[in-house]
């Protein structure tokens, strides 16, 4: 099956930087749009990231050109955090969990 790249993520950097009243934070940059293909996480990975208490939800293809190691990305509204990634040849696939799934975010 050939890949359409017909779903849009927004690939979203983390910086350093202040929060209101100037204590140290973390604060997301500009999102990046990308064209990708979602896929489903493989069951394997799945139960194996479950066992750990982490519970992955999606998983992206992206091309490697496009993909700078942002550790955050947003998909129909809604905040993804990237748990994973694997690099294949000119793509890269990054699997992520939902932003608020578990007790650590």
């Amino acid at each position: 099956m050939a890949a359409n790249w017909s779903d849009v993520i927004h690939l979203i950097e983390l910086t350093e930087g202040t929060d209101e009243e100037g204590f140290a934070t973390i604060v997301p940059g500009q999102p990046k749009k990308v064209f990708t293909n979602k896929m489903s996480v493989r069951s394997q990975e799945y139960y194996m990231a479950k066992q750990s208490g982490i519970e992955l939800s999606l998983m992206f293809e992206v091309r490697s050109i496009d993909y700078e190691g942002e550790k955050q990305l947003s998909y129909n509204s809604l905040d993804y955090i990237v748990e994973r990634t694997y690099e294949k040849g000119e793509f890269v696939e990054l699997v992520c969990k939902r932003r608020g799934d578990d007790h650590a975010n």
